[in-house]
């Protein structure tokens, strides 16, 4: 029973005389275990359940809104943890029984109700439905840390895999804690389960709400991280779990720093039943074991590979910059009128010591979840501008150069005074300098964005909205921004078959000349790489191109040596 106060009823009885039973035989007892509520109609009943939380239902099946079974069947599905006794007459036994076997504690029948038998039943089934839920949570849950236990952990695992609309990656993680036996035959079982608590503790701060953390006996804790979007992130979780449990820990005045070991397997590729995924994650976690203890080992030698190489990457990338080991190519754009060289990209390039040469998609998406792209992005401003100025020092044709904003520069709140302090520093005039954002970076936050432009805009340099086309643009918005350039997105162009009819593939292309060219902007295609390209955007007044037709990006040297030769080639 509830010893805090009496136990909340709901009555759910629409015969105004039964109800007025059922409280008067309650009523006769000053002391009675019971405080009632009554209500006439299902709908109610259920609005009631659902914010007042009653530790019983007493419920007439025989409602205004609804009838027979299928009333208790809505009560059950409602709050199946309240228990419930059905009221019922003489002729309805049947389906009381019937609502019994689906889950009801008990039935009684109104007409041979007496206060004794109705305050037995409705104790004995409060008290029988707790220790359902009792003997329930022992069977599905871990008396030392409270963790799922095997048991819910295979429930919730076959869930996890075959609840799923789509298939969507989920990541079944195994931990041991390293050298545990030393730790509980040296201090002692007690200090050995306080220890397993706080790992449990600290286990269920370092997953997400919807994940599982369950305990399978001794030192043994399995994880099930749902929708993983990919290697990465789940590389990531447990870059965070391992370093969460390494953390010192205080067992009985004494400060322990205890380790673990972790094997993952991923639904679908390593397995698509819960025993199979069991099973890889444990060999994963033996192997992690041999690569000497307190680090997470991927079932697939090839994911253990790309995760290696990862943190290789990474470590590497952070050291780059120091190292100078950062490259820039440019490559050029053209005039589609005149032919002639009027602005150049700069590209950055990684010259990694063992890997050679790496282009921008090997490293810059690492970049920009570790938040490095922010100096790497400011190093290539800097160098790109300084680099425009050079060639003008030298006497060469200037050329705007134009470089590319990630959306982490985009929103770091001191953009507007590196541009600013970049141009001042180089002393490139800021109407050289073209700053390129995707359209993905203005929509996620339009009006944010427009802000920041402005910003820019008001410095002197150009913009432009690269990849134009893939994302989800408003023309509203686009409107609004002060955005002087539009650039036609490769994918758009290599549909181009050559024509200057619609019909054959140069539909986007054409749309969006004319879209920029309404908004009296200047229409820019990359990728350029078939002559039949070239005349399509040349016959559809396209404004300048780049792409591999002309050439490929180059270090800057070779730029320059392009820049004097067109050079000469003016004053013949």
């Amino acid at each position: 029973m509830n010893g805090d106060g009496p136990n909340s009823v709901l009555l759910i009885e629409d015969n105004p005389g039964d109800a007025r039973l059922i409280e008067l035989m309650l009523g006769e007892d000053p002391d009675s275990p019971f405080r009632l509520r009554c209500v006439d109609r299902l709908a109610r009943g259920l609005e009631l359940l659902a914010t007042e939380k009653p530790e019983l239902v007493l419920l007439d099946l025989s409602l205004p809104d609804s009838h027979g079974l299928d009333t208790f069947d809505k009560v059950f599905a409602h709050s199946p943890k309240i228990p419930i006794i059905v009221l019922t007459g003489n002729d309805d036994q049947t389906i009381a029984l019937s609502a019994v076997k689906t889950g009801a504690q008990d039935y009684l029948i109104k007409g041979k109700l007496d206060r004794e038998l109705l305050v037995r039943a409705m104790q004995y089934s409060i008290e029988r439905k707790r220790y359902q839920e009792a003997l329930e949570h022992q069977a599905n849950y871990d008396a030392l840390t409270g963790l799922p236990n095997r048991n819910l952990l295979h429930d919730r695992l076959k869930q996890a895999v075959f609840a799923q609309r789509h298939v969507r990656n989920i990541a079944v993680v195994f931990i041991d804690l390293d050298h545990f036996k030393f730790i509980n035959d040296s201090l002692g079982h007690n200090a050995g389960d306080k220890l397993l608590q706080q790992m449990a503790d600290r286990l269920r701060e370092a997953v997400r709400d919807g994940d599982t953390v369950s305990r399978l006996g001794g030192d043994e804790f399995i994880l099930v991280l749902n929708d993983q979007h990919n290697e990465d992130v789940v590389f990531r979780a447990m870059q965070r779990i391992i370093g969460k449990v390494g953390e010192p820990v205080v067992i009985g005045g004494q400060e322990l720093t205890v380790t673990c070991s972790a094997g993952i397997s991923l639904f679908p590729q390593d397995g698509t039943d819960v025993e199979t995924l069991l099973k890889n994650a444990d060999a994963a976690m033996y192997r992690a074991k041999e690569h000497g203890r307190n680090n997470f080992q991927f079932y697939t030698a090839e994911m253990n590979k790309l995760v290696t190489e990862r943190v290789s990457l990474e470590s590497s990338l952070r050291r780059a910059l120091e190292r100078n080991e950062f490259i820039l190519h440019y490559q050029p754009k053209l005039d589609l009128r005149t032919g002639s060289i009027v602005g150049v990209e700069a590209l950055v390039r990684w010259q990694h010591p063992e890997m050679g040469l790496l282009q921008p998609d090997r490293f810059i998406p690492l970049a920009e979840e570790t938040g490095l792209i922010v100096q790497i992005g400011e190093w290539v401003l800097r160098t790109a501008c300084a680099q425009a100025r050079a060639w003008q020092d030298a006497a060469l044709p200037p050329v705007t150069m134009s470089v590319n904003l990630s959306a982490r520069q985009f929103r770091h709140e001191a953009l507007f005074k590196s541009v600013a302090r970049i141009l001042s520093e180089t002393g490139l005039r800021p109407d050289h300098l073209e700053m390129e954002i995707t359209e993905s970076m203005v929509m996620h936050n339009a009006d944010a964005a427009i802000s920041i432009l402005k910003g820019l805009r008001e410095i002197g340099v150009h913009l432009s909205v690269d990849d134009f086309g893939t994302g989800y643009s408003s023309l509203a918005y686009l409107k609004n921004l002060p955005i002087e350039i539009l650039k036609i997105d490769r994918s758009f162009v290599k549909d181009i078959n050559g024509a200057s009819s619609k019909k054959d593939g140069g539909e986007i292309a054409q749309a969006i000349i004319s879209l920029g060219h309404s908004l009296k902007m200047k229409v820019i295609a990359e990728g350029v790489e078939e002559e039949s390209q070239l005349d399509f955007l040349k016959a559809n007044r396209c404004d300048e191109a780049q792409g591999f037709l002309f050439a490929k990006p180059m270090p800057p040297e070779e730029f320059g040596l392009l820049l004097a030769a067109a050079k000469r080639q003016s004053k013949k």
